[in-house]
Parts: C-alpha cells; structure tokens; sequence
C-alpha cells in the first residue's frame, strides 16, 4: 500500500545543482515511497544519492522508487532512536535511517517531460521526469557468476555393487539388518547403557550382545504384532500371550534395559540438541550407503512422531504426522534412504551455502551423503527450488528439478499468474536459459517447473476427467512435469514403509522415539 508519495528534485541553477526532498503539493510522477516487500530493487538510496554526485552519473534525471524496510524487519539504533529522524527537510542527507537502508532501483527510459514548479515562492528550477514504465521483454533470468557446464555427466554405477554381494550370499534378513545396524553402532550402545546404569544405579547392567538384539527383536515384532500396552505381551491371557516375545526376555529385564538404552555418555554434553541421539544419525546415514546411489533422488523433510516435550519438536498442518521430528531426508526414488539430518534450527549441521534455506538443505545433503556420483538428478518441491540452486547443481555436475514459488519468478517473463489461471486447461508456457528450462503448465492449478535435466521442450499425451462432460480429456502434459511426477516422492514412500511396521512401544524420552523408529 502506498503511504505518501514524495519527488527527487534536481534544480539546474548555472553550474549549482543541489538535491531537494520535496513533500509538496507536485503532481505524480514522483518518487514512490510504499511500505512494501513486493517489488525487487537492487540499489539502496544512499548508492543512488552517490551515483548523482558523480562527475559523470550517466543519465541526466530519472525517477527512483524508494521502499523502506517494516516496521517489524527495522532494527532500532542510536541512529533512529531519535524522532526528529522522521522530520523531513529540504536537506537530502537528513533522511530517516530505514529509507536510507531500504533498496531502490533505477528505471530507465527514452521519454522525458518538463515539469512547472507549483509554487512561485521556489527559486528557478526545471524538472525533468522518467517514466516508471519496465517493460516485460526486457526482464532477465537471474544470472550465475560461475559459467555453467555445457552438459551433465553421464550417470555410472560400477558392478558389483555391495547389494548384490550381499544378495549372492543368499542372506537371511538377520544378516541384512546387521548389514544396515553397524556393529560400532551396536558396541556403542552397549558400553553407553552400561555406562548410564553404573552412574544412576550404581550396580552393573550387563548388557550383552546378545541380549541387545533380543531387544531389538521385541521392538520388531511390536510392529505387526500391536498390543494396547506392551505388558501384555508377557500375560499369560490366550488372546495377547506372545509365547517367543516371554521365552526370549523376562518382561522385567525389557523394562530394564528400556529404560537405560543410551549411545552417548550424559556427563560429555555440548550445544547440539540432537547430542543424545547424533551418533545413531550418523552411523546409520554412513551404513545405508551400501547400496548404490539411484539416479533419480528425491528430498523431502520426513517426521519422527513425537509426543512429548522438546524445543524442537514441529507441528506441520496437514501432514500424516503432525507432532515430532522434523528430518530432512535425500531417498531414491523407490524410497530407500540415504541420508537424514534432523531439523534444529540455527544448530542443523548443514553447511550454510548462502543461497537461502532450501537451496542450503539440497547442496547439504548431496555434499554429506559423500559418494553420490555425477549425474544423479535430485527432485524436490517449491520449498527447496530456486533458479540459483539450478545454477549451483549444474555447476556441481547434478541434475535438479523442482517447482517453483510464484515469488521465485520475478524476473522470469511469464504471463501474470492470474491471468494465465483463466486460460482453458493444458495451456502451456514455456522459456528457457541456458541449462535452465521452466515450464508453466494450467491442469487443475497452475504449476511451474524448472529443470536442468532437459533443456528442450517436449510434450506428451495424457488423459484428465472433465466432471461437466462427464468424460475424459486428452491433453498435452508437458515432459518435464511428467518426470517430476514419476520420480518425486521417494521420501514419502520410505514413511510409508516405515509407518506399516512402526514399533508400538513408546517413551516420553525424546531419544527413545527416535531409537524406536530406526529399529
């Protein structure tokens, strides 16, 4: 919303010219100052201030639209923390701090107009304007400092893998979870449950190997065989009796070693919030590589149910899981994980790439999942999805595609977006940059997708109920949309998987929650 509206005033007096902030009774076109976040700008005012000090500024006069930051955004100082800051007056280097770090932007033009001063009190002056007119063709993709590759890598995956090892070998699943749960990791969490019992209890646990995997076993088996409580598992009721669950563990030697499972030692804490859980993260993201990298990956978050309390428990609005963990995950697109790394705010351990927070996550897990071979393609949704991660993954040898915000195209010259939802349905848009290809595409709502994968528009038929007709419509889907569509997902899959068989036996304990899941 616009709140006033001032003018930039250049007075041409002989050889003098002096800057004037003017908030008088001018006619448009002015300056437009708007407290607003809509509109892309690229220089601050204090640059452009500079910029007519120069010896040679360029262009004569031009309009400057000027967009101070909220009063939410603004950070107060001992600049602005004085009220006679919001005073304006003829001088322009007395301006309010939040205009002088607000962002503005030179909008260039071939038409100028003279403009009469509005009163006869003003000395000799004549005003030249610029229109504030930025003509769509003229907008460009957001370039990348860095030259892109020419073409992606070809995708190899050397023969034989790990997997088929282990397949030749005719393994039980016993071996194949032994596989996947590492035996540093098994070790660690028998010194560690020890440790803890001596330092609460003060008598040894004895926890064996064993009778480690016994546990495990019981925490299975709670999966698909669901009691109301897990007591009654050991009754000697006909109708909850498990006669291989009360043979294998005493009910009381379960609650003991429940209740003293650790991986870390309390006494060694630091400033991560996942500390007590970090090493089961990690060996299990370091022992899932076994099997070799998909070439289509897809990244996701993934939710841990959780409970109970804890500064970083999440609730997302419409998701299977509403209450828990929140883990950003990278997954094949047949839904086998690679890589996890929960979601701790300012502490997640990705590497900050500078590009914003979901480009970060991306470059993030293909730089810690170490060993994902060139040309893989990653899929993710508009949370992660930016023209400058495309430029990045490119760079990386990676193929990336995803959709896109409508606030990530404001410079890409599509047609307005509401406009184009009233076109009849399978419209399709396209452009395309370099390696860069987006395509807008009208179904039952606009989608925007842009990729790296494939720089050449292509079409496909496909088929959409039309409930006024009461029959099928056969359309062109546009390639790109179909791949994402085939290939995106593989997160959501793996929670599938793991929800069928999800251990029953629960614990207000945060790190139990996320023991229980990876078992």
């Amino acid at each position: 919303m616009v709140y006033s509206v001032v003018k930039l005033l250049i007075i041409e007096d002989g050889h003098n010219c002096d800057r004037w902030y003017n908030t008088g009774s001018l006619c448009p076109p002015y300056v437009i100052l708007c407290y607003s976040d809509e509109l892309s700008f690229r220089l601050t005012l204090s640059q452009v201030l500079d910029l007519l000090d120069a010896d040679d500024p360029g262009p004569a006069i031009c309009n400057i639209a000027v967009v101070p930051k909220t009063e939410k955004d603004a950070i107060e100082s001992d600049c602005d923390s004085n009220a006679s800051d919001m005073d304006f007056t003829g001088d322009s280097a007395h301006l309010p701090s939040r205009i002088l770090n607000s962002t503005a932007e030179l909008f260039g033009s071939d038409h100028f107009e003279e403009v009469e001063p509005a009163c006869e009190d003003q000395p000799n002056f004549t005003i030249r304007t610029r229109s504030l007119t930025k003509k769509l063709e003229s907008r460009h993709f957001r370039k990348s400092k860095k030259p892109a590759k020419s073409h992606l890598p070809d995708y190899i995956v050397y023969e034989p893998t790990a997997a088929q090892c282990l397949k030749a070998t005719n393994a039980n699943p016993l071996d194949v979870f032994l596989a996947m749960y590492p035996p540093t990791l098994r070790e660690l969490t028998i010194e560690m449950s020890n440790l803890y019992f001596v330092q609460n209890k003060d008598k040894p646990l004895n926890l064996s190997m064993e009778e480690l995997l016994v546990f495990y076993g019981v925490l299975l088996t709670s999966g698909y065989c669901t009691v109301p409580r897990r007591h009654l598992l050991w009754s000697l009721d006909d109708d909850v009796h498990n006669n291989s669950i009360s043979n294998a563990m005493r009910r009381n030697r379960f609650d003991e070693i429940m209740a003293s499972i650790h991986v870390v030692d309390n006494t060694k804490c630091n400033d991560d919030p996942f500390f007590k859980v970090r090493p089961i993260f990690q060996e299990l993201s370091s022992s899932y590589k076994i099997l070799p990298f998909s070439k289509w990956l897809s990244v996701d978050e993934s939710m841990i149910p959780y409970y109970g309390r804890h500064r970083y428990k999440q609730f997302i609005k419409g998701k299977p899981i509403r209450y828990g963990y929140k883990v950003w995950s990278l997954a094949s697109s047949g839904g086998y994980l690679y890589h996890m790394e929960p979601y701790a705010g300012v502490h997640t351990l990705l590497p900050k790439t500078g590009l914003g927070q979901g480009p970060s996550i991306v470059l993030g897990l293909a730089e810690k999942a170490a060993g994902v071979p060139g040309g893989c393609n990653f899929m993710h949704d508009n949370l992660f999805t930016t023209l400058s991660l495309i430029d990045e993954m490119t760079k990386r040898g990676y193929g990336c595609t995803g959709t896109l915000r409508q606030n990530q195209l404001f410079d890409v010259p599509f047609k307005p977006i509401n406009g184009f939802q009233k076109l009849p349905r399978g419209s399709t848009e396209f452009l395309s940059e370099g390696e860069k290809l987006l395509v807008r595409w009208r179904d039952n709502s606009v989608v925007t997708v842009a990729s790296n994968v494939e720089n050449v528009y292509s079409e496909v038929p496909v088929k959409r109920w039309n409930k006024e007709r009461k029959a099928y419509d056969y359309l062109q889907q546009p390639q790109i949309i179909r791949s994402y569509n085939q290939q995106m997902g593989g997160v959501d899959l793996h929670d599938l998987q793991v929800s069928c068989y999800h251990s029953t036996i629960r614990s207000k304990n945060f790190d139990f929650s996320i023991i229980f899941l990876n078992n």
